[in-house]
């Protein structure tokens, strides 16, 4: 049996029916995270409106009225996104199979009645203007990676999920807290990380022996590993976020060297917490700030003493929440959250993800943290780096700062006697 293959003009290499539809498959996954989601795609489509303004509740079928199994699905609501942000565009409906819609892909190819190839290049020209064979940049591919942990944490049995927690259980029994003298803190000092290693944030641990493997692999390899507890929006433990180091201590020369644990519930909300907010029972002031890597988040805390968590990915960032347990006491005057963005160049749409990220995040906690202390006065900052980006690199982070400046290259800091508070 022979096997189609497909040329492109941007590509000498032929690839395969199957390479080609996989490759659209990514790049549509790629491009609807860095949008946060499938929420500007089905608005902008008649049929989903309700759907849209109603998830995660059920709504009329959204399809053309063509019948499965005999049975009608106009009329009834029988349709729903599983998620209120759509961030992966799961759905059910009750006349399919649960499985038959586990990505927006699924659900439009269903609408407008096209296979998945089909589907993605529509999906690619109507909303991102992009055609042809779909080159994947490294950013794509890292996107790709996000977006597979986010869809398997939407959809678990809880057979998966208690599987998932064992392999969490297992990872978080073999990882070591301590992490001085290791490759961790040789990794860390190298990114310029040093007075921190003295109260290392309680959240990072050392594992020696974790095992890599992707696809182009045929064995997998045994590296040591930086391990980081990712918490939900409640702040339990969820999974657990990997950076694959070599044996001297640099980041592992590997296709992906920063990697999620399967997550054991939804991702929605969370983030990596570092250090404990700060709070002054005398002033009656409390202060907390986020970055978008773990590398970032710490950068800013060697420099300037204030805890700062890791979202770990723009999609995270702009949907991070503040556990209950780690808010301010009512009676509390003041509140600095502090939102530390990196500076990206703009992609083709002219928008620079992660600062808009940023300030969603920043409206969005202005509003809640507003409504929840109404007589305290409220601080919320985004912070970009002023550093010029430099020929060839996307972009700055806060870790390029440190490294270039010291703690100088920072817009704000607090006093030498803070850095005892961490914990």
């Amino acid at each position: 049996m022979t096997t189609s293959t497909y040329s492109r003009s941007n590509s000498s290499k032929s690839v395969s029916a199957y390479e080609f539809t996989d490759g659209l498959i990514k790049k549509v996954h790629s491009l609807v995270l860095s949008s946060s989601g499938w929420a500007s795609i089905f608005s902008s489509i008649p049929a989903f409106h309700a759907a849209v303004e109603r998830a995660p509740n059920a709504v009329p079928c959204p399809f053309s009225g063509a019948s499965t199994g005999g049975s009608s699905k106009n009329g009834s609501t029988k349709f729903r996104f599983r998620q209120r942000d759509l961030i992966t565009g799961c759905a059910i409906h009750n006349d399919y199979d649960t499985s038959s819609f586990s990505d927006g892909i699924d659900v439009l190819a269903e609408y407008w009645g096209m296979s998945k190839a089909k589907t993605c290049r529509r999906i690619l020209s109507d909303f991102f203007g992009e055609s042809g064979m779909p080159v994947l940049s490294d950013e794509d591919k890292a996107r790709v990676e996000a977006y597979k942990t986010l869809s398997k944490s939407v959809t678990l049995t809880g057979e998966e999920r208690d599987r998932r927690i064992k392999s969490l259980e297992t990872l978080y029994h073999y990882t070591k807290p301590n992490i001085a003298n290791t490759q961790v803190s040789t990794y860390l000092k190298s990114r310029g990380i040093n007075r921190l290693l003295s109260t290392p944030p309680r959240d990072i641990g050392y594992n020696p022996k974790m095992y890599y493997k992707d696809k182009e692999m045929q064995r997998s390899l045994i590296l040591p590993a930086m391990i980081a507890i990712y918490r939900d929006k409640t702040g339990a433990q969820l999974t657990m976020h990997r950076t694959y180091l070599d044996a001297t201590g640099a980041k592992a020369d590997v296709t992906f060297p920063k990697k999620m644990m399967k997550p054991a519930g939804d991702m929605t909300g969370g983030s990596i917490h570092l250090y404990q907010p700060l709070y002054d029972a005398t002033s009656k002031t409390w202060m907390l700030g986020v970055a978008e890597g773990i590398e970032n988040a710490l950068s800013v805390t060697e420099a300037t003493a204030i805890p700062i968590w890791a979202a770990s990915s723009v999609w995270s960032m702009e949907n991070m929440e503040i556990p209950e347990k780690s808010l301010p006491p009512m009676d509390v005057k003041e509140i600095n959250f502090s939102i530390w963005a990196d500076k990206d160049k703009a992609n083709d749409k002219g928008v620079t993800v992660g600062l808009e990220a940023a300030k969603k995040l920043q409206e969005r906690m202005i509003t809640f943290l507003k409504t929840r202390y109404p007589n305290a006065n409220i601080i919320v900052v985004v912070y970009v780096p002023e550093m010029d980006i430099p020929e060839g690199k996307k972009g700055v982070d806060w870790n390029d700062v440190l490294q270039t400046s010291g703690p100088a290259g920072f817009p704000v800091g607090l006093t030498e006697e803070y850095y005892s508070y961490l914990k």
